[in-house]
């Protein structure tokens, strides 16, 4: 089977969507994998991250060129990323692929809500907090290989939401003070 991987992360291949590309095709054996509009496969599948409740710009160019360019009846899958804790937040970014998926006469096959992807800077998506996270490709990879479909699904990190933000307020603390701002300057935007 031919699985098209299009990556819609601005940042291409130094990006959580780049390294959500990788651990999927690790799960997808003796599948021919490409990266790109390129070819005619049977799936397609989208990782971009979440911006604004949407999709990139970018991706949203390729997608209207690219509308009546793919084979009638292909499938498509989709896995969105984004810094918030909740998966969930990509249930917008994922409609708006699954309708037009719908418009070029495509399949809807199944999409992920990532949660928390900043922290696959860290972890992998199979081990400690983001083992719900593995479940789901693995879910994902399985539906790939049957050309079946499936409910999205949504992860979320396997520990505490105050937990999280208490991380990402640090994270961006340090970032912040690497940039030369005062600990001031960031209580004033309430970081």
């Amino acid at each position: 089977m031919k699985v098209a991987f299009i990556n819609g992360s601005p940042r291409r291949g130094s990006g959580v969507s780049a390294r959500l590309l990788r651990a999927l095709e690790e799960r997808l054996p003796g599948c021919e994998v490409s990266c790109g509009w390129g070819e005619a496969c049977g799936a397609y599948v989208f990782a971009f991250p979440l911006y604004v409740d949407g999709i990139p710009s970018n991706l949203l160019r390729e997608l209207v060129a690219h509308e009546r360019g793919l084979p009638p009846g292909a499938r498509i899958y989709a896995i969105v990323n984004n810094g918030f804790y909740e998966g969930e937040q990509n249930a917008p970014a994922l409609a708006i692929l699954r309708n037009w998926s719908r418009r070029a006469g495509l399949a809807w096959g199944q999409g992920i809500g990532v949660g928390a992807g900043p922290m696959l800077d860290s972890v992998p998506p199979d081990r400690g907090p983001m083992k719900a996270l593995g479940r789901a490709l693995d879910t994902l990879a399985a539906n790939i290989l049957a050309g079946a479909g499936g409910e999205d699904i949504y992860t979320r990190p396997g520990f505490p939401r105050a937990l999280y933000k208490l991380g990402g307020t640090a994270s961006f603390r340090a970032e912040a003070k690497k940039n030369g701002l005062s600990k001031r300057d960031v209580e004033r935007v309430g970081l």
